[in-house]
């Protein structure tokens, strides 16, 4: 099963924090056996950056457009705590219930 990890971002740079949170959802779900997709070291930025220059857009509608086709892609998603602050993770999960894509969500210890 491939686990798609949503959760906020929010910042054009990617914080050391936002780094670990991320990095730390991961390794829980891989103990698991879970195969993953972190948003944080996918690699599309690069490619969000080329699409927002060519289409004449912007780097989120770019980025989001391609983290949703990768989400298209998962078995599940997984929910950070603080899902519900960032307008991404809201579209995520939006489109994951659309797409009957299987709902887990991260619990504070």
């Amino acid at each position: 099963m491939k686990v798609y990890i949503s959760g906020k971002i929010g910042e054009d740079v990617l914080s050391e924090a936002t780094r670990q949170k991320f990095a730390k959802a991961e390794a829980y779900l891989r103990e698991w056996g879970f195969e993953t997709f972190n948003p944080t070291t996918s690699g599309l930025g690069e490619l969000a950056e080329a699409n927002a220059k060519a289409n004449g857009t912007d780097f989120y509608t770019e980025i989001m457009a391609l983290d949703i086709a990768e989400l298209k892609k998962c078995d599940a998603i997984y929910m950070l705590t603080d899902w519900r602050d960032s307008a991404g993770a809201q579209r995520e999960y939006k489109e994951a219930q659309r797409n009957g894509i299987q709902l887990f969500y991260e619990t504070k210890d």
